[in-house]
């Protein structure tokens, strides 16, 4: 009777699953990309934000919050450290496992989308959404590369948002105000 079932249940598959496609045969993409943006900033820039950072930092401790005082000059302290050095370069992977960025590799599982902003010179990222409501949105820079062989490279994989043509506010305005 075992043997019955197995050899139905073989039937069923084969009649109710889609045929597999292969797609080991195509390559991994794969290229690097700078750790973060290093903008070239003005003079005018460092007066702004000295100004703005100054204000900040008399409302804390005219208010005596010490813990916002605190963060503003950890913000000064991580962003001259940033201008001071050169931002390593970061191994990017889209294979037929997931997305690995660096040591840090992301099964297909784990994202919910991705989608694309091919506007140069100004913007050309792709941008992942996680499952976990955790994780930030992941975005990395594509610079040189193709992005018609990426995007369908990761349609094989995950789910396309078509309705996104931007990228996030927060990336915008970083772009925008150099930070």
């Amino acid at each position: 009777m075992g043997f019955c079932v197995k050899i139905i249940l073989v039937k069923i598959k084969s009649k109710t699953m889609p045929e597999e496609k292969h797609y080991d045969k195509i390559e991994p993409i794969s290229w690097f990309f700078p750790e973060h943006e290093k903008y070239e900033r003005s003079r005018r820039w460092y007066v702004i934000a000295a100004i703005i950072t100054a204000g900040f930092f008399l409302y804390a401790a005219l208010s005596a919050n010490w813990l916002f005082a605190l963060i503003i000059i950890m913000v000064v302290m991580v962003m001259f450290i940033n201008h001071h050095r050169l931002p390593r370069q970061i191994e990017f992977i889209i294979d037929h496992e997931g997305v690995k960025i660096g040591e840090k590799q992301y099964q297909y599982n784990e994202i919910k989308i991705f989608w694309l902003v091919y506007n140069p010179p100004a913007t050309k990222k792709i941008f992942f959404v996680f499952k976990s409501s955790v994780r930030p949105i992941l975005s990395v820079p594509i610079d040189k590369e193709n992005p018609i062989n990426i995007r369908a490279f990761l349609r094989q994989h995950l789910a396309e948002d078509l309705e996104q043509e931007a990228e996030p506010f927060s990336e915008a305005m970083g772009r925008i105000l150099k930070i």
